[in-house]
């Protein structure tokens, strides 16, 4: 009939008016997701779990089977069609400081960046990575490169053509967790060093910031035994290349077991961020974009 055919075309018009979108932070064994409507929390945020194997270090491996799932979870919860943002898992992505020898920017950075091919120890060469770059302030000229593999781009994409829904953006978990926790970071002393502990099911990302900078990133165990030796051989690691830096802060993206043992031991002040009324500051940062 005409009209059925007006009404699906309506769904996705309907949804943009609205401001209606699905925000899902995805790691190899779970997702985390939020309805929003106009900007306030439509769908309290939910857990699920995936497919098994479906994702392999934020790849999708199984493409049919990823896409017909998230659709039938979409469907289940009356979002199917709305625009969907997805957050990558820490380990499908790398970034970097970007230091430019140049005095201005240029009139198309990634290209330009692409030309001068500088070495930053990505795992893949920038020809064959999609890339995204975020000017940062002061001198010298500086930015913060997002990378990740194009065919896990790629992969993303071919999974959204069989859910029905719009991938509206694809971004690595540590971009919103920057986004997130810009402000708090920003106002950290200059000198002072922060750590941010993100666990998931994936294990704990462990994460050194400076004023809003990300310095070093690993991905732990979630062993409550080692981790605080992992994170002591992670600091000193940063230490002996940048004798400089002073870590003054401990900052858990959610409750870890023996948590205050941990503050002790590392000999720092211990702070759980609240990310109310988001489930964590991954999705926070993904509702507020860039």
């Amino acid at each position: 009939m005409v009209f059925a055919g007006v009404r699906e075309a309506w769904k996705p018009l309907r949804s943009q008016w609205l401001g209606e979108r699905v925000l899902l932070a995805v790691d190899d064994r779970a997702l985390q997701a939020v309805a929003l409507r106009r900007g306030a929390i439509s769908i309290p945020s939910w857990e699920s779990m995936l497919p098994a194997q479906a994702l392999v270090d934020g790849m999708p491996t199984l493409v049919d089977t990823l896409g017909d799932f998230l659709g039938d979870l979409l469907l289940s919860q009356g979002l199917m069609g709305q625009a969907v943002r997805l957050a990558l898992p820490p380990q499908a992505c790398h970034w970097r400081v970007v230091v430019w020898p140049l005095q201005e920017w240029p009139d198309d950075p990634l290209e330009a960046l692409r030309t001068i091919d500088p070495d930053l120890g990505l795992p893949f060469a920038l020809a064959d990575a999609a890339i995204d770059l975020l000017p940062l302030p002061g001198e010298p000229l500086r930015s913060l490169l997002v990378a990740a593999p194009r065919e896990l781009v790629e992969a993303w994409l071919a999974v959204f053509a069989i859910t029905g829904s719009l991938l509206e953006r694809l971004l690595p978990a540590q971009v919103c967790l920057r986004q997130a926790l810009l402000p708090a970071l920003e106002a950290t002393p200059a000198q002072g060093g922060v750590l941010v502990l993100h666990p998931s099911s994936a294990g704990c990302m462990a994460l050194l910031w400076r004023q809003g900078l990300p310095l070093y990133e690993r991905l732990l165990a979630l062993d409550a035994a080692q981790l605080p030796h992992e994170l002591e051989r992670c600091v000193s690691f940063y230490r002996s290349r940048d004798p400089e830096f002073r870590l003054s802060q401990l900052w858990l993206t959610a409750p870890l077991p023996a948590q205050d043992q941990l503050a002790a031991t590392l000999g720092l002040p211990l702070e759980l961020l609240d990310s109310t009324p988001y489930a964590s500051p991954v999705l926070q940062g993904l509702a507020q974009g860039r």
